[in-house]
């Protein structure tokens, strides 16, 4: 009698990394565990990451388990993953995308409602990539955009314990892990005018190409809408040599007859510079840095258009 096959889904250990994991392998067709991972983002705390990158701090480690044949699957925030993979894996599936923006909490004693961004002068933001720390300097350059690292609850609690006036991070993690962000204030970011990182929101299922028991249950998780979009978003990211050491954003949204992308960057002493663009997947999907001269600086909204309060 021939053993059931019982799948190893690789994971990073943090709660938000657990919720990803925990919700594909409640989705699996097949029976499956987990396979907890610690990466060397998981190591590093002293560095700005930026997704996409092509390092991978948050992915490699669980790369090298899934090429090695110790797990069979392995469960990604598609931010995190390197815009080019190797050729020997795929990314089977991506679940249906959550909320793709940020959200800002500020601490009480922070709090200013007048201001562009709701905190007082000279506040300390944490910002733990480029995007967001960029993003900061643009819309409230009297603040301190400052890095930040750790998971989303140890970041909650930095700020709560008043280490930063306010901290951003993605609404997606938070409405994933149902925190209480009791007392402080929460207001969400407008993606009009403060773009994402390229795939934020979506979780990325990644499997060895030649192993087909593997892509075929992982395939049946596929979410295609969310596939075309943050697909499309990654490929700008390489096209713009966008990732760690850059400040970049873009957000991909369809219409009847095409998609309308914002891209974003940081371009240094110009600052941040937008760019729209519509079209078919196939046109778009294929500009990069020779756009960059076209990027223009984005005006700043009246106050009452860049956020909104916001609660779970």
């Amino acid at each position: 009698m021939m053993t059931q096959r019982i799948y190893r889904i690789g994971t990073r250990g943090s709660d938000l990394a657990l919720w990803q994991a925990q919700t594909v392998m409640g989705l699996f067709s097949k029976p499956a565990k987990l396979e907890i991972i610690k990466t060397e983002g998981d190591r590093r705390l002293d560095i700005s990451l930026q997704g996409g990158s092509a390092t991978g701090f948050f992915t490699k480690d669980i790369e090298k388990r899934l090429a090695a044949s110790e797990i069979d699957v392995a469960v990604h925030s598609l931010k995190d993953l390197p815009t080019l993979i190797a050729p020997f894996f795929s990314l089977a599936a991506y679940l249906p995308r959550g909320p793709v923006g940020d959200l800002l909490l500020v601490h009480p004693d922070w709090w200013d409602e007048q201001g562009l961004l709701p905190v007082k002068s000279g506040c300390t933001i944490g910002a733990g990539s480029l995007r967001r720390q960029s993003l900061v300097k643009h819309f409230r350059p009297d603040c301190n955009p400052t890095l930040i690292r750790g998971n989303v609850p140890t970041r909650v609690d930095k700020c709560r314990r008043g280490e930063y006036g306010a901290i951003v991070l993605a609404r997606a993690g938070l409405e994933r892990l149902q925190l209480d962000l009791a007392p402080l204030h929460v207001v969400e970011l407008d993606l009009a005018y403060w773009l994402p990182a390229p795939g934020q929101g979506a979780v990325a299922v990644e499997v060895r190409q030649e192993d087909t028991g593997a892509m075929q249950a992982a395939a049946q998780l596929d979410h295609a809408p969310t596939r075309a979009a943050v697909e499309l978003e990654r490929k700008l990211l390489a096209g713009f040599e966008g990732g760690c050491h850059t400040a970049f954003g873009a957000y991909a949204r369809p219409v009847d007859d095409g998609w309308k992308v914002t891209i974003g960057i940081d371009r240094g002493a110009d600052g941040w510079g937008e760019f729209k663009i519509s079209g078919q997947q196939a046109d778009i999907s294929q500009v990069g840095i020779e756009l960059l001269p076209l990027f223009t600086r984005p005006q700043l909204p009246p106050r009452q258009d860049l956020w909104s309060p916001w609660q779970l």
